[in-house]
């Protein structure tokens, strides 16, 4: 995984030498920004998961207000979504729902999970972020209407490392982000999978309309 920006860092810095046209020297000083961006990334990403158990260990839970925490994100990151076309759709309810864990870490999940979604959607695309209460756990929902999840990679996306990614956003992404998600959420005693979301459930060859991720915790 270092190796591979480490190569293509080495090539563009080479090829940089001898470059001549400005153009030339713009696209490698592109490609040598995404790859720094990509390293840096994925040493942040391998630090990040190399101390959770620990931190997870050792950090005190607390009761907090699941909703407000969400909205919070939901109000940045749909900014965010909508400057790149991306409709961004939040269906929360209005009734806080209290959950008892590491706030920050959690924040973590769904930080990951929307902008996971974010680098899978094009203009046109939409987001939706939804939650419901059920008996005592509560389920939260991240779906677009992306290009869907390959079926050989439904099994293999919450594995470190693993990364499947539109070429143009490879500079933010390190392939930990969903591993590092599924080992907070099952620190606090809950389940997250993946599925794709499609026209019918009877027929699992149609293709695609977007992904689905759904997070459940105990409340």
């Amino acid at each position: 995984e270092i190796k591979n920006p480490l190569a293509s860092l080495r090539s563009a810095v080479g090829t940089l030498r001898v470059a001549k046209r400005d153009d030339q020297r713009e696209k490698l000083l592109d490609v040598i920004d995404h790859d720094v961006r990509r390293l840096d990334r994925l040493v942040s990403d391998i630090s990040n998961a190399s101390r959770l158990d620990s931190e997870l260990v050792k950090e005190d839970e607390e009761a907090f207000d699941l909703l407000k925490m969400l909205r919070n994100l939901t109000d940045f990151l749909g900014e965010e979504a909508s400057k790149k076309g991306i409709d961004f759709i939040t269906d929360l309810p209005p009734d806080p729902i209290v959950v008892s864990g590491l706030e920050a870490r959690l924040a973590q999940v769904f930080v990951n999970l929307i902008t996971n979604a974010q680098s899978f959607c094009e203009d046109g695309d939409a987001i939706r972020v939804w939650a419901r209460q059920r008996d005592n756990r509560v389920l939260i929902v991240v779906e677009d209407t992306g290009p869907g999840i390959p079926e050989q990679a439904l099994s293999k996306i919450f594995k470190r490392f693993y990364s499947e990614r539109p070429k143009s956003d490879f500079g933010n992404n390190s392939g930990l982000g969903l591993a590092i998600s599924k080992q907070i959420v099952e620190a606090h005693g809950g389940v997250i999978w993946a599925e794709n979301i499609r026209p019918t459930d009877a027929d699992i060859t149609s293709e695609p309309l977007g992904a689905r991720f759904v997070v459940g915790l105990p409340v």
